[in-house]
């Protein structure tokens, strides 16, 4: 400890010394972060996982999406290819990344909730089904962040299709309307894909928060896995 340090740590009282130097010996709080959570047991034994961003304006780029959905399918795109490659780098995991904010927003499966890009052929359930043959898991992305709608100078998201489906006024291009938005998505997902093994979500919203977005993925999943790039919460 420098001479600094000794005369702030001296000016401070003594009941507060007392505190700092008790919690030095006890020690912090038990983590509650649910990494230690049976479920994340899969991915604390992986050594790596494969993320697939991929959507409408990856090279040579789309403003369609049903062009965007014929050209990949017409490409020959087949879900073995990926898990043959992720097995290949002994990944035990992949994610797909579709619904990127600056990929278009894209969902690469059927949805019902209209909004942004979802395609009629389902490449998320196919990979689910390929992974899970080979024994690996997948997990999808899932973003909070609507600042890139305009990205590339076309709007990807459609608030008057949403606010007709929703039956009131919901801009997607603010952070509580694509909060609400991206709830619902998420909703339908846990719905639709009960062997999904989890979402790898992109930083929070308060509008998820609000509505107890997590609780509900408990209540819904509960062997399913969350994980967030730039948050940790207990939940």
């Amino acid at each position: 400890m420098g001479r600094r340090s000794r005369r702030r740590l001296g000016a401070w009282p003594a009941a507060v010394l007392s505190l700092v130097a008790t919690l030095a010996l006890i020690g912090p709080a038990p983590a509650r972060a649910d990494v230690i959570n049976p479920r994340q047991q899969w991915l604390r034994d992986s050594q790596a996982g494969l993320f697939l961003h991929w959507g409408m304006r990856t090279s040579p780029g789309y403003t369609s999406c049903s062009a965007w959905e014929k050209a990949v399918t017409d490409g020959g795109w087949k879900p073995d290819y990926w898990v043959a490659e992720a097995r290949k780098l002994h990944a035990s995991y992949l994610v797909l990344a579709s619904f990127h904010s600056r990929l278009g927003y894209a969902r690469a499966w059927p949805s019902a909730v209209p909004g942004s890009c979802s395609t009629k052929r389902d490449f998320l359930g196919e990979l689910i089904d390929a992974a899970n043959a080979q024994g690996l898991k997948v997990m999808l992305y899932m973003t909070d962040d609507p600042q890139w709608h305009a990205e590339g100078g076309h709007e990807w998201l459609d608030s008057a299709a949403y606010s007709a489906y929703k039956g009131h006024d919901v801009d997607l291009t603010t952070r509580d309307g694509f909060g609400e938005y991206s709830y619902d998505n998420f909703v339908e997902v846990m719905r639709k894909y009960p062997k999904l093994s989890g979402f790898w979500i992109d930083n929070d919203n308060d509008y998820w928060i609000d509505h107890g977005l997590y609780e509900k993925i408990r209540a819904d999943r509960p062997g399913w896995l969350l994980s967030n790039n730039n948050e940790d919460t207990p939940i």
